[in-house]
């Protein structure tokens, strides 16, 4: 007949409480572990709910911002072009044909010329080596040709000119008082590809007090450049804006004259 096995006293509920306790374990980790997945719900429902309620303010904002911006770059690029606009001048210059008795027979705007005509070039040369050769016996008359001469000049040709004018023997004002000089310019052209001219001109000395006519011919390199002038004092002295960059003249033959 089989044996049953023995059972030792008092362990049977040693086990049972064992296993209370673990139920009892496990069952607090899955509340704790409830509880804190509701809290990270509530969390992550409060941040949703935070980013949706001041995260379209902080969009707008920027927005604002960048609008704000391009109107002060607006503004700016306008205040700068109403300043060149005030900067340039808008004098429309008319041009106005008279008959003799003074009546005006036609008249309108002066168009802008596209190239400047050889003549003119031509024209305002001639004079400005009638202005810086001639030698008036009236110093007032002298120094307004030099006046008129010196607003053609610009860069080393104005320092030639002052290095010219500073010895006493080719000062003006000095020889006033010896000869009148009259000058008479026989051709002005340009040399092809360049902004050179040459310029010959026969001069002619009458002394103040008797005595023999000189007469002596001359020959001029002239470099030039023109730039418009910007304002009405430059426009009286120097309409077209016709500067002498570089000056070079040499005497090629001289006569005695005649007694006057």
């Amino acid at each position: 007949m089989p044996r049953l096995p023995l059972f030792r006293r008092g362990r049977a509920p040693r086990q049972e409480t064992a296993s209370i306790a673990a139920t009892a374990g496990s069952a607090a980790s899955a509340g704790t572990a409830a509880t804190a997945g509701r809290r990270d719900a509530a969390y992550l429902a409060g941040r949703d709910a935070f980013s949706g309620a001041f995260g379209d303010l902080a969009r707008a904002r920027r927005n604002w911002q960048l609008v704000a911006f391009g109107l002060l770059v607006l503004e700016l690029l306008t205040l700068a072009g109403l300043l060149r606009l005030s900067l340039e001048s808008r004098i429309t210059p008319y041009v106005v044909e008279v008959d003799r008795l003074g009546r005006a027979v036609a008249f309108g705007p002066a168009e802008k010329l596209a190239r400047t005509d050889q003549r003119i070039l031509v024209a305002e040369l001639t004079g400005f080596i009638r202005s810086v050769r001639t030698v008036y016996a009236d110093l007032a008359a002298e120094k307004d040709l030099l006046y008129r001469a010196y607003a053609y000049l610009a860069g080393p040709a104005r320092s030639t000119l002052d290095a010219y004018f500073s010895r006493p023997e080719n000062d003006p004002r000095l020889l006033a008082a010896a000869f009148t000089r009259h000058v008479d310019v026989e051709s002005v052209l340009q040399i092809p590809g360049t902004r050179t001219w040459r310029v010959q001109w026969t001069e002619r000395e009458e002394p103040v007090r008797p005595g023999a006519v000189r007469q002596s011919a001359w020959e001029a390199y002239l470099t030039v450049a023109v730039r418009p002038p910007a304002t009405a004092d430059f426009i009286q002295v120097n309409p077209l804006g016709l500067y002498v960059t570089h000056l070079t003249w040499t005497r090629i033959a001289r006569a005695e004259g005649a007694r006057p």
